[in-house]
Order: C-alpha cells, then sequence, then structure tokens
C-alpha cells in the first residue's frame, strides 16, 4: 500500500492533480471501468442542486434506513461533500463513518486503476471512486450520492442513478456552471436518466429543467413542499420552511403513513423541512415511506452540523450554519430577523448578532453583506490559513466599509443610525471565538458562518472532542 495513513494519503491526493476542479467524466469513467464500480445492485439516488443537498441526503438516510416491505433491515450508505471535521465523514455505512483503514484500502485500489489506465484523476475524484469501491465491495440495499459541482460533468455521474433528486437551484460557482438559473438547470439535470424516477425539489423550476424532466420522460414528482397525501381523499400534508399545514392536493398512489399527523403535533424540526419534502416524496416512490409515527420522530430529532446548528459553550449558545452563497445566506438572514423580534411584541429589539465571517473569494460577497449587514453589529473577520481559494480578512473589511457606506448614503429619515463598522481582522476562527465569547455580553447571540471551512473549525474549537482530528487533517477540499 501506498500509505498506511489516510492523512498521508490525502496529503498525497492535494498535489496528485494540478488543477482542483477538473469537470469531464472521460478520465474518471476510464478508471471506473476498470474498478467495476459503474453498476450496483443497490438502488441508487443521486442528489443535486445548488443548496439543500445535504440535508436532503440526510433526510434520505434517516427515512430509507427504517425497515419496510421486505427490508427489515436497510443498509444505506452515502456520500457527500465537503466535510466539517474528518474526512470519512463524507463516507457513511448504516449512518456511521467509514473506518479509516478500509478508507485506506479502497483508495489504493484506485491509486492501482490510475496506473494501469495510466489517467490522472483530481482529488475529488479520486475519493469518490474510493467511496464507490467502498460500495461496491458492501452489500446495501441504498446508496446516496451527493453531486459535488453542477452535475453533468461530475464524478459522481458516471454512475446512472435509479431516482435522480435535484434541491434548489441558485446562481453560484459561476466560472464552471454559468450566471444564470436556466443555465445552470441545464447541469444539474444532468444526472436524469431517461424514464427514471426523478423528484424536482425547486419551487419555481427553470424552464430549461422541466423540459429535459419532459423530453427523458421521467417518472417525476415536483415537491413543492408537498410531502404524501393522507389517504384515498387526497389531502396532502405540506410542508416547507415556514410551516406546517393540510391541505386539498391530489398525489400518485394511496400511502395512509402520514395520516396521523397534523401541523400542531409537530414538534420543532431540525432539518429544513423542504429537504424532508424531497426525501418523503422520494421513500414514497420506492414504496419505502414510514410509518406516520416515525416521519415525526424524524423530522424532531434528525441534524445536520453546521446547519442552524446551536452549540453550547461556556455559557454562551452559539450558531453555526454553513451558509456560503448568496441564496443560503439569505435564508440564514431571515432567522437572524426573527431571532431578534420580540416573541411578544413583534418588535425589534436591540440584540443585533456577533458574527464570525470567512468565506471564499469566488463568491457573491457584496451580495451576502447587503443581506446581513442589517443584522450584525459585531463583525469578527479570521483567516482561513489551510484554504487558498478563501478571501483574505483584509479585503472582507475593504468590502464592510463600502458596504457601510452605501448604507449610510441611502438610509431614510426614518430609519436607526448606521454608524461605523464595527469589524476586526483576526489569526483564525478559534481566536475569534475566544474574543467574541470574552469580549460581548451573554447577551449578545453569536453566529458563525460563511463558508464550510469557518464552521468546521468553529466546530473542531467548540467541541474538544473533534479538536485533535481537524489538527490531523485541514484538508476539505471539494
Amino acid at each position: 500500500m501506498r500509505f498506511s495513513s489516510l492523512n498521508a494519503w490525502l496529503n498525497w491526493l492535494e498535489q496528485l492533480h494540478p488543477v482542483e476542479i477538473d469537470l469531464g467524466l472521460d478520465r474518471v469513467l476510464a478508471v471506473a471501468k476498470h474498478l467495476k464500480v459503474l453498476s450496483f445492485s443497490a438502488t441508487v439516488i443521486t442528489v443535486a442542486g445548488t443548496n439543500g443537498k445535504g440535508s436532503t441526503v440526510a433526510a434520505l438516510q434517516a427515512l430509507l434506513s427504517q425497515p419496510h416491505l421486505d427490508k427489515p433491515s436497510p443498509r444505506v450508505a452515502t456520500y457527500t461533500s465537503p466535510h466539517l471535521i474528518r474526512f470519512t465523514e463524507r463516507i457513511t455505512l448504516d449512518g456511521q463513518p467509514i473506518d479509516e483503514l478500509a478508507l485506506c484500502q479502497a483508495l489504493e485500489s484506485v491509486d492501482q486503476a490510475r496506473l494501469v489506465t495510466d489517467v490522472s484523476l483530481s482529488y475529488f475524484e479520486f475519493t469518490t471512486l474510493a467511496a464507490l469501491v467502498v460500495f461496491a465491495q458492501t452489500s446495501l440495499d441504498y446508496i446516496i450520492l451527493e453531486v459535488g459541482l453542477g452535475g453533468r460533468l461530475d464524478a459522481v455521474n458516471v454512475v446512472d442513478a435509479d431516482v435522480a433528486v435535484i434541491t434548489q437551484i441558485a446562481i453560484d460557482h459561476e466560472s464552471w456552471l454559468g450566471s444564470n438559473r436556466e443555465v445552470i438547470a441545464v447541469e444539474k439535470a444532468g444526472i436524469l436518466r431517461a424514464k427514471q424516477m426523478a423528484v424536482i425539489a425547486d419551487s419555481q423550476p427553470p424552464t430549461s429543467l422541466q423540459e429535459r424532466v419532459s423530453s427523458l420522460e421521467c417518472q417525476v414528482r415536483w415537491a413543492h413542499n408537498t410531502v404524501a397525501e393522507s389517504n384515498a381523499d387526497g389531502h396532502g400534508f405540506v410542508i416547507d420552511d415556514e410551516s406546517c399545514q393540510w391541505q386539498g392536493i391530489a398525489v400518485d398512489g394511496s400511502v395512509t403513513a402520514l395520516s396521523l399527523m397534523t401541523a400542531p403535533e409537530l414538534p420543532p424540526f431540525k432539518l429544513a423541512l423542504a429537504s424532508w419534502s424531497a426525501a418523503m416524496q422520494v421513500a414514497l416512490m420506492l414504496e419505502a415511506l414510514p410509518s406516520a409515527a416515525i416521519c415525526k420522530a424524524l423530522i424532531a430529532s434528525v441534524q445536520l452540523a453546521g446547519r442552524l446548528s446551536l452549540v453550547e459553550h461556556k455559557d454562551r449558545v452559539i450558531l453555526l450554519d454553513v451558509a456560503h452563497n448568496t441564496q443560503s445566506v439569505e435564508r440564514l438572514a431571515g432567522f437572524l430577523a426573527k431571532k431578534s423580534l420580540s416573541a411578544d411584541q413583534g418588535q425589534c429589539l436591540d440584540q443585533k448578532w456577533v458574527a464570525i465571517f470567512a468565506v471564499m473569494a469566488d463568491k457573491d460577497i457584496g451580495a451576502m453583506l447587503d443581506r446581513t449587514l442589517p443584522l450584525i453589529k459585531k463583525w469578527y473577520l479570521p483567516a482561513l490559513q489551510h484554504c487558498p481559494r478563501a478571501e483574505s480578512p483584509e479585503q472582507l473589511l475593504s468590502l464592510l466599509k463600502a458596504r457601510q457606506v452605501t448604507m449610510g448614503e441611502n438610509k431614510q429619515p426614518n430609519d436607526d443610525d448606521v454608524g461605523e463598522i464595527d469589524a476586526k481582522i483576526m489569526l483564525n476562527v478559534e481566536e475569534s471565538l475566544i474574543e467574541a465569547i470574552h469580549s460581548t455580553s451573554h447577551k449578545d447571540k453569536i453566529v458563525v458562518f460563511g463558508s464550510f471551512y469557518t464552521v468546521g473549525e468553529a466546530l473542531a474549537f467548540l467541541d474538544p472532542h473533534f479538536a485533535s482530528d481537524r489538527a490531523k487533517n485541514q484538508s476539505i477540499r471539494a
């Protein structure tokens, strides 16, 4: 074996291929054929989309792991990216991260196949193939693959999906995917297969996506937050990020699993309900939807780290969210705004947030700041020392000041005073958290956002269980 430790493999992979993002299927397809990992007896579900992929995978894993029909103990594997702390988070079997030795052995198999086929693989392609090797060696019922970037040319797309799921589509990664939703949707639609099942969970699907679904004659469900019918009368249970309600919508089939669910009974949910909508539609198509009681319990309990996650630390509660593009930051801003309102009077209180913010340089940072500036009273801008794609704290400070000036110029007579920007450049996320915790009032609420890396660094500090793992494995490349 080339390396005996996972960290050594990952460090080597960082240097192996000259291009970090190298879209295209020819190279990875050649190696996949040699490894014989292009088809599986398990049902393959591929998830693409701009936002909500990870949450949808988590919801799918939870639902499909429940006993149903002829599968008393379903085995479910997932492949996602990037990770927050440990690389092994990316590959799970039965909900548990893969063993490092098993992953090293899979990486060795990919390396040998790469040498035989004389093909150069990117970091993501190499590790994707390793995941497929692991899955091919395991008896599984379901394999859930999350697209890394786009869909059509992404490495996971070498495997034909039995069910394709497309979540929300927004503008991101313009250099690779295009600058408008219609063009981006074409890339996402690349995971669709002719006459196969598809779930489209974008509430306003682009025309190009609708046309592609039609031309391929997919067996499609347009999720639109409709979860499932209650019984033969066609009354569906509708959930979205804002509400839970019954609505008279006829849906195919006669599943009765949700007939006991009513809005008042639903406890607070952990994942975005739009993700449950998509996942439950998939389970419905596969005749694998659990009982009402199980669905309610899962909605109440399943959580994915870094998605509006609350972490307690030294009597402070800190919000972590991996929002890293305009659409996801807009959703986060909506949450922050609600938490700054008086529950009794619905009036704004002087409870703006303290933010720890670091982001990739290729994002629309100005738009992200426009949506959050009115909600933030103090900014900490840490450097992401192990992430070359990150924007510098100095540039972020400059952008903040420019945005604050614009806000002041556009201020209306009844607006609150804009004032000077309160921001500080920090060495790293850990230093930012220490100062934010010790230099602000217990009444001040702290939010960490901007990228997976930012949240991963925060989680490593806030939960000592992960600290040594972060030190061993700094890379979270896509």
